[in-house]
């Protein structure tokens, strides 16, 4: 009995320290995304901090701003196309995404947690929110 409860709280705990690292890495591509946004497209012209973020706060849900940082090889822009996530975790966050403001991994749903990218505030910046069920 001692020793399924240690195995089971060390694959919780193991869980749960990838699902930190899950949330640095959207950060990082979120942070890097914001950064993209800056010029306006090839030219020297600079965007607002506001405009960046009332660009991001206009799309309605997580996974739809999660949508944001995944590759898109339709887009003209070249960072859009090449995404802020590589393919394979992008794939495995939206395979396991099922509910809009809710993004989810394999980690993440077996720590009991999930990932949510809230509006943006005005003074802030744009941050991945780690919830726990």
């Amino acid at each position: 009995s001692l020793a399924v409860s240690a195995i089971s709280n060390g694959t919780r705990d193991a869980n749960r320290i990838i699902a930190r690292q899950q949330q640095t890495v959207i950060n990082e591509a979120l942070i890097t995304w914001v950064m993209s946004q800056m010029r306006v497209g090839e030219t020297a012209q600079v965007q607002s901090i506001s405009a960046i973020r009332a660009i991001y706060n206009s799309v309605p849900t997580t996974k739809a701003r999660f949508n944001l940082l995944v590759p898109n090889p339709l887009s003209t822009n070249l960072n859009a196309r090449a995404g802020y996530l590589d393919e394979t975790t992008a794939a495995h966050f939206l395979e396991y995404t099922t509910n809009s403001d809710r993004l989810q991994s394999a980690a993440l749903d077996n720590a009991k947690q999930y990932l949510t990218l809230p509006n943006w505030q005005d003074g802030d910046a744009p941050r991945v929110e780690l919830v726990n069920e």
